[in-house]
């Protein structure tokens, strides 16, 4: 007589299969409809993290209402970060006619002659005015053969318009996220620690502190050290008596955020305006105001910051800052550094031996 097969361990397998592949499917499905809004999801996700001690004290002020107490931190965040592209936009727009003018006045007329204070410069000052002629001379003959590319300018410009336009709907989801994340942040902080504690038990959660205070320590080294930047620019703009300092020195604040020296593009050439304009003293000043005060206080005040929460190399930051640009934009600067500084923060606590001191140099192996 036959025995009778057991197929029940087959199904079980076809089974799970099913099952994991219904789960594949899924998570696929789930990050091909969020991978649009990765950007502005991890934006969110850093500056929750930034903001969060804010929210907190905010929260207790408002005796528990998480709600009303997420609004206070995202308005904040958003005046300091937005409203200085909006001013700098706005300002951009409105000048226009006036650097329309001036072209017009270029290509009429020339650079004119060179400032009298050229020629008084030893050695040079001679050459230096024949220069300046020469190239006034050619400006308007340079000014007409660029008109023929005049229409691609033009579909540049409206190709960066609508890159603008992205960025502020990023930017309005972003807030929202952040807006979202902090209301419902302590729920998500039971369950993010409840997941690295079944991953790695006590060092999953000290990782998760880890990652938390690096994120808040860069955010707050590169946003402080750009703000102080800006208002040393516009002090030394205002004492100088550049015109429209405020604009040059949002302008200045948004490039120190970039830290490798872009300030420079915005102050320097202020500094060259008022020698132009025969104002040598004012001119002197300003240029090294700007790149011995301004240009170079970074270089002590952003360590010092982000030091005080985590230990991360500048080449660190800057690459991240550099890699966020490059796939973020302006949005993705934060977001790279943050990510970078994270991941080579938790590498190396994950790396370090369990009494939390990494290992010494000069360990020989054994065979």
């Amino acid at each position: 007589m036959e025995m009778p097969i057991d197929n029940s361990k087959d199904k079980t397998k076809i089974e799970q299969v099913m099952v994991l592949a219904i789960v594949a499917l899924l998570i696929v499905g789930s990050i091909v409809i969020i991978f649009p809004f990765l950007r502005a999801m991890l934006w969110a996700m850093v500056f929750s993290v930034t903001a969060w001690p804010v929210f907190l004290k905010v929260e207790r002020l408002f005796g528990g209402r998480s709600g009303l107490a997420a609004l206070v931190p995202t308005f904040l965040i958003a005046l300091v970060f937005f409203l200085p592209l909006i001013f700098a936009g706005s300002q951009l727009v409105s000048q226009a006619p006036e650097a329309l003018d001036y072209a017009q006045s270029l290509v009429e007329k020339g650079m004119g002659d060179p400032p009298q204070w050229f020629r008084k410069i030893p050695w040079v000052g001679e050459r230096l005015a024949m220069v300046w002629r020469d190239i006034g001379g050619y400006t308007p003959k340079l000014i007409a053969l660029a008109k023929p590319y005049l229409k691609t300018l033009l579909g540049s410009l409206v190709s960066a318009g609508t890159g603008m336009a992205k960025v502020v709907l990023t930017a309005v989801l972003s807030l929202l996220l952040l807006f979202f994340l902090l209301k419902e942040g302590h729920a998500v902080r039971r369950s993010l620690e409840t997941m690295a504690f079944k991953l790695s038990g006590e060092k999953g959660r000290q990782l998760l502190r880890v990652a938390g205070t690096t994120m808040r320590s860069v955010v707050v080294g590169i946003l402080v050290t750009a703000l102080v930047q800006g208002v040393l620019a516009f002090l030394g703009l205002w004492i100088a008596g550049v015109p429209n300092p405020l604009f040059l020195a949002t302008a200045a604040g948004l490039f120190a955020l970039v830290p490798i020296g872009l300030i420079q593009a915005i102050l320097l050439p202020a500094a060259g305006w008022l020698l132009f304009r025969g104002e040598t003293a004012w001119g002197i000043f300003f240029f090294i105001w700007s790149f011995f005060v301004v240009g170079n206080i970074d270089q002590f005040l952003r360590p010092i910051l982000i030091s005080r929460g985590a230990n991360v190399p500048f080449l660190v930051i800057l690459l991240g800052v550099l890699g966020g640009l490059a796939t973020g934009g302006f949005i993705g600067l934060f977001v790279g550094a943050t990510v970078l500084a994270v991941f080579f923060t938790m590498l190396r606590e994950w790396a370090a031996e369990p009494d939390g001191q990494p290992p010494q140099d000069g360990v020989k192996e054994t065979a």
